[in-house]
């Protein structure tokens, strides 16, 4: 099964984000997240064997407990790799040493069963959108950047758990379930 594990977003902040990326129609080459996926990914581990996940649960339950509760404030709109060839589209949130920390204990304590330690350092985000379409890509960030500028939004948000999310690919797009939470419990 395709698993990742991740930070939920509360429901206010997926209802602003939703109106950011809400289009009359369809955007040719752009595939926007839809509101009940929106989350923090900490680590994408792809496909996992079902017998594996007793051992990755003890060790995300250990990792929880090493760390508090904390608040995340949302940050403005961004891309990667940039605003000339945007392929995510983004809203940014403050990369508090906590989140930086817990996202590298997750990836070097779970690469001792066999998944990709990360290249690059973590960036805390929430994805609004996949880009295929460059020109349509550029011209949706323009309009996020516009939308979120207008609005000024001041969210922030308590974090007290991550979770350990199944993700199933549907002919309409991902479907989320969560498969178990960890309480920050520090």
């Amino acid at each position: 099964m395709r698993l990742f594990i991740a930070i939920e977003i509360p429901e206010e902040i997926r209802e602003f984000l939703s109106e950011l990326t809400s289009f009359k129609s369809p955007i040719e080459g752009v595939n926007f997240v839809q509101k009940e996926n929106f989350h923090i990914t900490l680590k994408f581990l792809g496909e996992v064997k079902e017998s594996l996940i007793p051992e990755i649960t003890n060790k995300l339950n250990k990792i929880a407990s090493e760390f508090s509760d904390f608040t995340l404030n949302i940050t403005h709109p961004g891309v990667f790799p940039d605003k000339y060839k945007p392929r995510v589209i983004w809203i940014g949130t403050e990369n508090t040493d906590i989140i930086k920390t817990m996202a590298k204990k997750i990836d070097e304590e779970l690469s001792q069963f066999g998944f990709q330690r990360e290249e690059r350092d973590f960036k805390s985000h929430i994805t609004l959108a996949r880009v295929k379409n460059l020109k349509n890509g550029k011209y949706v960030f323009e309009k996020v950047l516009k939308n979120f500028s207008e609005k000024s939004p001041k969210f922030s948000f308590h974090i007290k758990e991550f979770v350990l999310m199944k993700s199933t690919l549907t002919s309409k797009g991902s479907v989320y379930d969560v498969l178990q939470r960890f309480s920050l419990v520090k």
